[in-house]
């Protein structure tokens, strides 16, 4: 769902945010925000994200719903439900992903567990769903927790963009590259929700590429504000055809367990 770009590792900021990203549970209302095409006339949906710090890993679900509306008036529904264990030295995945349509039927059914097992980022990803299939990380591939870490970091230091593969678990073809461009950077500001007003925050664009695609547009597309406990706020969601914007409505940081 969602450039192949050869990346030296020089390129990648300090993991500076690990020990600030805490856990959370925020709840998004999505609305339809543009349409490309005459093939979508509305949208809406709902998603809810939460992270548990396991103090030795983080996991985290995510649970969407998402309803369309066709041309001709018939309306497909998706649910999907995405969860993952990622451990805080980064080494280890494991993930499960489902998605339903409108009868509830299983349209995609993956888990596994991804294994970093050189120094330069590459490894291993075992499905247990498909069984038997394997696939490789290439160097530098980082887990979606490091992810959001390395783009934070980037803001923090004053970079224009990082370019690293990223392995969440959602793609087929198993690790894709990332390019994401920080639109900037703020310190403590005034915020919906008191719990991050205190923190700063970097504005990131975030494009998916499978690896070795030559197609410069890419699969799919993010925006966001994240703060730097990793709540996101404001987030686009472009699926190419239409997008999607999500708003925070409700968010729960728990008490850290962990310090």
């Amino acid at each position: 769902m969602k450039l192949s770009v050869v990346l030296s590792l020089l390129l990648l900021p300090t993991l500076a945010h690990a020990d600030a990203l805490t856990g959370q549970d925020a709840y998004y209302d999505l609305t339809l925000s543009k349409v490309r095409t005459h093939d979508v006339t509305g949208a809406t949906g709902a998603m809810r994200f939460s992270v548990v710090d396991g103090c030795t890993g983080w996991a985290t679900t995510q649970h969407m719903t998402l309803l369309i509306r066709n041309a001709d008036g018939s309306l497909n529904k998706t649910v999907t439900d995405y969860i993952t264990w990622e451990s805080k030295d980064s080494k280890t995945l494991t993930f499960t992903l489902e998605e339903r349509d409108n009868d509830g039927k299983l349209t995609i059914d993956d888990a596994g567990t991804a294994t970093h097992t050189g120094p330069d980022g590459t490894g291993t990803i075992t499905y247990t769903t498909p069984a038997g299939r394997l696939l490789n990380l290439p160097p530098g591939t980082l887990f979606p927790m490091a992810h959001t870490d390395a783009l934070l970091a980037a803001g923090t230091d004053g970079k224009k963009f990082i370019s690293v593969p990223l392995f969440d678990g959602t793609s087929d073809d198993g690790a894709q590259s990332t390019f994401v461009a920080v639109l900037g950077h703020h310190g403590p500001q005034k915020a919906d929700f008191p719990a991050l007003e205190k923190l700063a925050s970097t504005d990131v664009d975030i494009a998916f590429y499978d690896r070795g695609n030559q197609d410069e547009n890419p699969n799919f597309r993010s925006q966001m504000r994240y703060y730097d406990d990793g709540v996101a706020t404001g987030i686009i969601l472009d699926f190419g055809d239409f997008v999607m914007r999500g708003e925070l409505e409700k968010l729960t940081i728990p008490p850290d367990e962990c310090k």
